[in-house]
C-alpha cells in the first residue's frame, strides 16, 4: 500500500497542511517543524503525488521541449544547453520532451488541453497562428526557436548572414560551379530557406551565375544522405567544384568521404562547407570548414528566458538574436 501524506503528518505529529508546506518550504512552518517533516518523509519513502497537486494548483512543474525530433545535432545541441541551464538555476521544474512526429498541431495543443506542461520551448516548428492564440489566451508561456511565430517569443539564428559568409569562403577559394545541399526537402523551414536565400545573394553579389538544378535535398540529416547526395551530384553535375552543405556538417561528412573514395581531392578538385561546427568536424581529414552557431547558448538561454516568463518578467528582444562564425578549416 502507497504511503499518503497523511502517513507522514501521523509520523511528524503535525497535520496534512503542514506536510504540504513544509514540501513546498513555505516560510510560515519553522526549520524544526520542516526537519520533523523531511525526517518523516525519508523513514516513509514517500514521494508527492505531482499529478494531484497539479489539479489543485494548477501546475504542473513541468517545461515541455518540442521539436519534430531529437536525433540531429542541432536538437541535441540545444537540450545540452537546456541542461545547462537546469544545472545553473535550481528549480522544482523538470524537462518533458515531445516528438511531434510532424503532427505539430496536435502535439501543441494537447499539451495545454491535458495539462501536460507550465511552458514550451518549441525547436524548428513554426506554430499556427491558431496555436499561438491558445497558447496567449492560456497564459501558457512558448518560446520558438530558430522559427517564425506570431505572438510568442522567438530566439533567432541569422541563418541569411552564416550562409552569406560561408559561400563567400567558396568564392574566395577561387571556385566557379557551385552545388547547394538542403534539409526538408518536401517543405523548407525557415532555416533552410534562409540559408538557401543567403547562399543565392552571395553568388548573386558576386555575379556568379547558380543553376537551380545543382539543388540537391536530403529530409533526415544523416551521414548517409550525404553519401547517397554525391552519388546523384556525380550522375547529374559531375563539374560541381563547390557545395555548400546548408544541411549541416554531418551530411557534409558523408559527401566528402564519398568524395575522397571517388579519387576527388579536396579541396583542389572539390571545395566544401558545413554548417553547425559539430564536434568531428575539426578532427575529419581534411577538417571541415563550417558555420559555428552558439546552439548549447541559445538553449541555455531559452530555458532561463522560460523561467522568466514563468515569473512574468519582461525579456529583451535585443538579446534573443544569435550570430553565426564561419570557420575555415582544410576543406576550402
Amino acid at each position: 500500500m502507497s504511503v499518503t501524506i497523511h502517513d507522514v503528518a501521523r509520523l511528524a505529529g503535525v497535520s496534512h497542511t503542514t506536510v504540504s508546506w513544509a514540501i513546498h518550504d513555505s516560510p510560515n512552518i519553522s526549520a524544526a517543524t520542516k526537519e520533523k517533516v523531511y525526517k518523516a518523509i525519508e523513514e516513509l519513502n514517500y514521494h508527492p503525488n505531482y499529478s494531484a497537486r497539479s489539479l489543485v494548483n494548477g501546475k504542473t512543474g513541468t517545461i515541455a521541449v518540442v521539436a519534430n525530433f531529437f536525433s540531429s545535432y542541432f536538437e541535441m545541441e540545444i537540450l545540452k544547453g537546456i541542461e545547462q541551464g537546469l544545472r545553473s538555476r535550481k528549480t522544482n521544474y523538470s524537462i518533458n520532451l515531445f516528438s511531434t512526429l510532424e503532427q505539430h498541431e496536435k502535439t501543441l495543443s494537447n499539451i495545454i488541453y491535458e495539462k501536460r506542461a507550465d511552458a514550451v520551448i518549441l525547436l524548428s516548428i513554426s506554430p499556427s497562428p491558431k496555436i499561438c492564440e491558445l497558447y496567449k489566451t492560456s497564459e501558457i508561456p512558448l518560446i520558438v526557436i530558430d522559427e517564425s511565430a506570431p505572438d510568442a517569443v522567438v530566439m533567432s539564428l541569422n541563418n541569411f548572414e552564416g550562409a552569406y559568409k560561408a559561400t563567400e569562403l567558396l568564392i574566395n577559394s577561387g571556385k566557379h560551379n557551385f552545388g547547394l545541399v538542403l534539409g526538408d526537402d518536401e517543405e523548407l523551414g525557415l532555416s533552410q530557406y534562409e540559408r538557401k536565400r543567403g547562399f543565392i545573394q552571395a553568388l548573386t553579389d558576386h555575379n556568379i551565375d547558380f543553376d537551380e538544378s545543382h539543388i540537391f535535398s536530403i529530409s533526415d540529416y544523416y551521414f548517409e544522405e550525404g553519401q547517397i547526395i554525391f552519388k546523384r551530384m556525380e550522375r547529374i553535375a559531375p563539374d560541381i567544384n563547390a557545395i555548400f552543405c546548408a544541411a549541416g556538417d554531418i551530411v557534409a561528412t558523408g559527401i566528402m568521404l564519398e568524395a575522397k573514395k571517388s579519387n576527388k581531392r579536396i579541396p583542389d578538385d572539390l571545395a566544401i562547407i558545413g554548417y553547425d561546427d559539430y564536434i568531428s568536424s575539426a578532427i575529419t581529414s581534411p577538417s571541415l570548414s563550417t558555420v559555428r552557431q552558439p546552439l548549447s547558448q541559445v538553449g541555455k538561454d531559452a530555458y532561463l528566458s522560460i523561467l522568466k516568463l514563468l515569473n512574468k518578467e519582461e525579456l529583451d528582444p535585443n538579446q534573443l538574436c544569435y550570430s553565426p562564425t564561419v570557420i575555415r578549416r582544410e576543406s576550402t
